[in-house]
């Protein structure tokens, strides 16, 4: 049951983000402070889209949802003091 619940609420998640990030982006060239001027919703798509391409990049199939906040709070602390980066950047510096 645990697992129909899990596939259900990803599923459900990702599609809210699909609807988030209509219009299409170069995710090699987005800058921090683009992403920070973005709606809410946006900003959760532009996230997960990130977190899956690092996790692609790496082979790593697992997720660790407290290990993703953290991270994601370490990015945006980041971009706070390095608006004209790009996300990339940011995520490679953070992930170091």
């Amino acid at each position: 049951m645990k697992r129909y619940f899990l596939i259900a609420i990803t599923s459900l998640t990702i599609g809210l983000a699909g609807q988030a990030m209509a219009k299409e982006m170069d995710m090699a060239k987005l800058t921090c402070k683009e992403v920070g001027s973005m709606p809410p919703a946006r900003i959760i798509g532009v996230a997960m889209w990130m977190s899956g391409y690092m996790h692609g990049k790496a082979g790593n199939t697992m997720v660790d949802g407290e290990m993703a906040h953290a991270n994601a709070e370490k990015i945006v602390s980041y971009c706070k003091s390095n608006a004209s980066a790009t996300l990339a950047s940011a995520v490679e510096a953070v992930s170091k």
